[in-house]
């Protein structure tokens, strides 16, 4: 009935008047081999004069199809994945009668068949030289989940308490989607990940060591997240179903239409989420202690999204295409806030108690549209290609909140607050690059990009007097406004010289950064030129066996939430606000691995090193009762570290795939001003690790399993330590529908054991705390894949082939 239906908008689409057509045309489609009848077998048919198509059709559970056409001369081409195509010449319609084409005999192609002996399935950790490629759809426990979820289970990256993402211990990593930046990760990446259907991703790339095409943001390097999209010709997708608890139901489809003269791709996605999550902590406050306060919160976020993605790919002719996109997101979210207070003061044996219940609901509309052009030419790797791409964004947050307080049992509303944060963000980019090879393999590539983004915040903040009215409250009501323009060009040049590769680039940047706090009208402008070297060697030692070098200087600007000094009004204890003084950090990245590729494993082992001038951090500032996080620009910090990522099958039943990074972090003595007061830091020296297993199990033929474990050491901070945190994943699955479809359970964090913890201390002042964005979650998901079929490798696991775009 999908198929169907699809077909039918198809030939609305192209015009074709189902009402004129008078003939039929008929017959069955089978397997060589066996015999075995095929369903879901694209026919199209084309007129023969001029190669357009007319109108189509696909073959039901008995291998046959019933096409009404009109009278003319046709010829068919039919299709199916992993099978060659057959072409059907000369059908002649006349007078509206009926054509049989009988029995269609389709072969395997010869090139799947290799595939599948020599390649088998993709691995869900692939090592390029350049990058590394996580491919999701072998990973259970990421079915049904969000960005986020798929995030938090990669090696070497983690998600804090608040979604921030970060790549071997720093947070300033570049979040792309498709290679560019996206209104998918919206005015704010972390709470757009948690938005973002998870089904909708392919494979997600990590790139450590950026050369100069990629924009110079980022220290620790760029994450990709790659979304599907389909290369094979035909109608082809998948559709996904789930359902879990704590609420996680869903859905998506993701389509694929190709032909000779176009390719037409959609995404579509829908969900219904609530996040359970909370936590509690510890105060003391004096020396010797004057005050306790414990706090009790609990958090509760979700709602409902949606995303639609359509695209299509053009072919004007042999060397140039034309791609048209267009991206829509909405969400709407009601979340609730609540904290508790429970407050003793051990001198004067008082007890007091006060709570803080905030709700709110929370909309984010986001838009995208984007233009490619690529030319290529006979010569290989020559080509030229321009982007355009605009987004607009916005995000309205309505809240209100209620404090009560007193002694046990006699608690007095003291306060009430609404609040509105309206939110906006609308960016424009192009750019250009050019590739032109010389020699046998060499190539020089140059290119351009300018970006324009506008961040606009209008925070309103009202106080209920005692006549019921509202007022504003001038000291949290704010308008600010973010402003950053980025030109870049860039050139690189590179060879390959006997076992030798190397590629040598240079990227210049331009940015204009202004702030204004249109309440007060002050005004932060910021310009600065900059010019980023990258260099790559890889020596080739054996076939299997090779060395790579790389370096790349990278830059991290002050977004607009680490400048707003404003803060939000749930927590009236704790703030969090910006600074409209940070300056961007620099950071000279070095990485030297070594690769070992053989035919049941592989492993990758590397040393790494970056020296960072002007780190900011969020330091925490104690006055009176009342704590504040503001983010300074420190001083210098250096890591070094050393990553294993390996892969081994060491069964037809049993594969291990893993990660483990160690590195060491010194961060030199500084100091900051607050308020006229000096505070200065000791040098810190933190040594952490982070591993994970991965272990894929076959059950059965048609059966998997898999046990993921993550582990992440202790780590010191500037004012405290974050302490460890483990956590165990489950999944289950198994093949039905005769492999086109696949039934899956998933249940993340087993233990319930996710749970940030850590303490902070200063002079009078110490703090232990933890906090679980959400608890242990249970899922349950259908995949239907529609002409697709599902790898089978030497260890017996499957995995949907959606192709391997670069970017």
């Amino acid at each position: 009935m999908i198929q169907r239906l699809l077909l039918a908008t198809l030939g609305l689409l192209l015009s074709v008047s189902l009402q004129a057509q008078t003939g039929k045309l008929s017959g069955t489609v089978i397997d060589i081999e066996d015999g075995s009848p095929l369903q879901f077998v694209s026919v199209g048919l084309f007129d023969q004069s001029d190669s357009s198509l007319v109108t189509g059709g696909v073959t039901d559970v008995a291998g046959q199809f019933s096409i009404n056409l009109k009278d003319g001369l046709y010829y068919a081409q039919i299709e199916f994945l992993s099978y060659e195509d057959e072409v059907v010449k000369n059908i002649k319609v006349t007078n509206g009668q009926a054509v049989d084409l009988n029995t269609i005999q389709l072969k395997i192609a010869s090139s799947y068949l290799e595939e599948i002996t020599v390649k088998g399935e993709r691995t869900q950790m692939e090592l390029a030289l350049d990058k590394k490629i996580y491919n999701i759809g072998t990973d259970l426990s990421n079915l049904g989940g969000t960005a986020t979820d798929i995030l938090d289970n990669l090696p070497s990256v983690q998600v804090d308490v608040e979604g921030n993402v970060s790549l071997r211990g720093s947070e300033n990593v570049r979040i792309l989607i498709d290679g560019k930046p996206s209104g998918l990760v919206g005015l704010s990446s972390n709470d757009a990940l948690r938005q973002l259907n998870g089904n909708m991703v392919e494979r997600v790339e990590i790139v450590t060591n950026p050369s100069a095409r990629y924009d110079a943001e980022g220290e620790a390097g760029i994450i990709n997240i790659v979304l599907k999209k389909e290369k094979a010709k035909g109608i082809n997708g998948s559709f996904v179903v789930n359902t879990g608890w704590p609420h996680n139901h869903g859905g998506s489809m993701n389509l694929n239409l190709r032909r000779e003269k176009f390719n037409f791709f959609t995404n579509l996605g829908a969900s219904y989420r609530k996040n359970p999550g909370g936590g509690g902590g510890r105060q003391e406050f004096g020396e010797p202690i004057e005050k306790v306060t414990i706090i009790d919160r609990d958090r509760e976020r979700g709602g409902i999204n949606y995303t639609a993605r359509f695209g299509s790919d053009i072919f004007l002719n042999d060397y140039n295409t034309l791609t048209l996109a267009f991206l829509y997101r909405f969400s709407d979210e009601n979340n609730d806030f609540n904290t508790f207070y429970s407050d003793h003061y051990p001198q004067d044996n008082l007890d007091s108690l006060t709570e803080r219940l905030g709700v709110e609901t929370e909309g984010d509309e986001n838009l995208e549209y984007s233009i490619n052009y690529t030319r290529t030419f006979e010569k290989k790797d020559q080509k030229l290609s321009f982007d355009f791409q605009y987004q607009n964004n916005n995000e309205l947050e309505d809240g209100s909140l209620v404090e009560n307080s007193g002694v046990t049992g006699n608690l007095m509303t003291n306060q009430v607050q609404q609040s509105i944060n309206d939110e906006i963000e609308e960016r424009w980019m192009t750019q250009g690059e050019y590739l032109h090879p010389f020699q046998d393999e060499g190539l020089f590539e140059t290119g351009f990009r300018f970006t324009d983004r506008l961040v606009g915040n209008d925070y309103v903040v009202e106080d209920q007097s005692e006549q019921g009215v509202f007022v504003v409250d001038s000291a949290f009501t704010n308008d600010f406004e973010y402003r950053e323009k980025v030109f870049a060009a860039y050139s690189i040049i590179g060879n390959k010289l006997n076992r030798m590769s190397w590629q040598l680039g240079l990227r210049y940047e331009m940015t204009d950064l202004t702030t204004v706090l249109k309440t007060t009208d002050e005004r932060n402008h910021q310009n600065y030129h900059n010019l980023f070297p990258s260099a790559f060697v890889t020596y080739n030692l054996t076939d299997q066996q090779s060395l790579q070098a790389s370096y790349s200087r990278r830059i991290r600007r002050p977004r607009g939430r680490f400048l707003n000094p404003f803060a939000q009004i749930f927590d009236n204890r704790n703030f969090r606000v910006g600074n409209p003084n940070l300056r961007p950090v620099y950071t000279d990245s070095y990485e030297l691995g070594y690769l070992l590729n053989l035919n049941n494993s592989s492993i990758y082992g590397g040393v790494y090193y970056r020296h960072a001038n002007g780190v900011y951090q969020r330091i925490r500032i104690v006055t009176g009762e009342i704590t504040f996080q503001r983010p300074y620009n420190i001083t210098e910090q250096n890591d070094v570290g050393a990553e294993l990522n390996f892969s081994h099958e060491f069964a037809t039943w049993y594969n291990l795939n893993g990660n483990m990074n160690l590195f060491h972090s010194i961060t030199n003595a500084g100091s900051v001003m607050f308020d006229e007061q000096l505070i200065e830091f000791d040098k810190v020296s933190a040594t952490s690790f982070s591993g994970r297993l991965n272990n894929n199990f076959k059950i059965a033929k048609s059966i998997s399993a898999q046990v993921n474990v993550s582990y992440r050491a202790p780590r010191n901070t500037v004012q405290g330590k974050r302490f460890s945190m483990t956590s165990v994943d489950l999944g289950f699955s198994r093949d039905v529908m005769k492999g086109n479809g696949t039934l899956s359970l998933s249940i993340r964090d087993l233990f319930n054991s996710r749970k940030y913890r850590g303490e902070v201390f200063s002079d009078g002042y110490y703090e232990r705390s933890d906090f679980q964005w959400r608890r242990r979650s249970g899922q349950l998901t259908f995949t239907y894949r529609l002409n697709q079929k599902k790898q089978r490798s030497r260890n017996g696991r499957g995995d949907d082939d959606f192709g391997d775009d670069e970017f």
